[in-house]
């Protein structure tokens, strides 16, 4: 599993993207707060950087280690989060839960993956 830890940008929180296994999938749905507008960062578990904006109508815009883009998607439906990036080379899907989203992330190459 690909990890990644993530920190709320404004105002400070603290968040965890990492790997989960089915059973932590199947969590009860709770109310939520919309992350609209939220900007979230954090280093992978290889030590590379990002940053990712949640901008309205489901653009996300993210820095990576080659640049800053603007060619991801992002959907939340109650506390559950995906995101895509680049046409889906890079994917992502995870909890909210709190102050934390934990989930699991996956691209083209088979690095990372769901379940």
């Amino acid at each position: 599993m690909t990890k990644l830890v993530m920190r709320f940008a404004m105002p400070i929180m603290i968040v965890l993207l990492v790997g989960c296994t089915s059973t932590q999938q199947m969590q009860v749905k709770s109310n939520v707060e919309s992350i609209t507008g939220t900007i979230w960062a954090g280093t992978d578990s290889d030590g590379d950087y990002y940053e990712y904006h949640f901008k309205t109508n489901g653009a996300l815009h993210y820095k990576s280690p080659t640049g800053f883009w603007k060619n991801g998607t992002w959907k939340q439906e109650e506390n559950e989060i995906y995101m895509e990036t680049n046409n889906k080379y890079t994917e992502r899907q995870g909890i909210i839960s709190g102050n934390r989203m934990e989930g699991q992330a996956w691209n083209v190459k088979g690095v990372g993956g769901p379940g």
